[in-house]
């Protein structure tokens, strides 16, 4: 079979990237809210989840639209820069959410299938790729411009969803035995 898989920067599938790393509230006019849209960190995010839920700070209706001119949309891939450094997270709601600190937000280009793109983002290799394009001593952290030079391999669009849908089946699965689990437990 030959092989029809062909290396890209990041940034050539990107469609979109939202970088509000460093906005708060306070830069904004504004403070946090008791209630309303939820704004992530890098610290709630673990590869494939949300994680400390009970960290999560709140903005209210003004505050969102003043963050988020541009909204992340389901489909749309974060990454932390740093502190966790190289977490990656399929946004499959469509909950509106703030994206705070350490945090990118990528639309990927309907040329290429999100999920696809997603799933190879998770792989060692190219976890290594954002590793050595990152920088820092005690702090490990990678700019906007270096994440988008990462390379990844795709195949044509068809391979890409074939491949895509097999993965998301497999994660459904590991997610209700870890529900399942969960359950147990208790």
């Amino acid at each position: 079979m030959k092989s029809n898989w062909k290396e890209y920067c990041l940034g050539d599938i990107v469609s979109l990237v939202i970088d509000h790393r460093g906005l708060t509230p306070k830069k904004l006019g504004g403070d946090w809210a008791n209630e309303g849209y939820r704004a992530l960190s890098a610290k709630n995010v673990k590869t494939g989840r949300i994680v400390q839920p009970n960290s999560i700070r709140y903005v209210d209706d003004e505050m969102y639209h003043r963050w988020m001119p541009d909204e992340i949309e389901r489909g749309d891939i974060l990454v932390t820069s740093e502190a966790p450094f190289g977490e990656v997270l399929q946004w499959n709601s469509d909950e509106k959410i703030i994206l705070s600190q350490r945090l990118f937000g990528l639309r990927i280009s309907e040329e290429f299938n999100s999920d696809y793109v997603y799933h190879y983002m998770t792989t060692t290799a190219f976890l290594a790729e954002m590793h050595s394009r990152a920088t820092g001593t005690t702090v490990i952290g990678l700019r906007q411009p270096e994440l988008l030079k990462c390379k990844l391999f795709c195949p044509d669009i068809e391979t890409q969803n074939k491949i895509a849908s097999l993965l998301n089946g497999l994660d459904r699965k590991i997610e209700l035995n870890e529900r399942i689990n969960d359950n147990l437990a208790a």
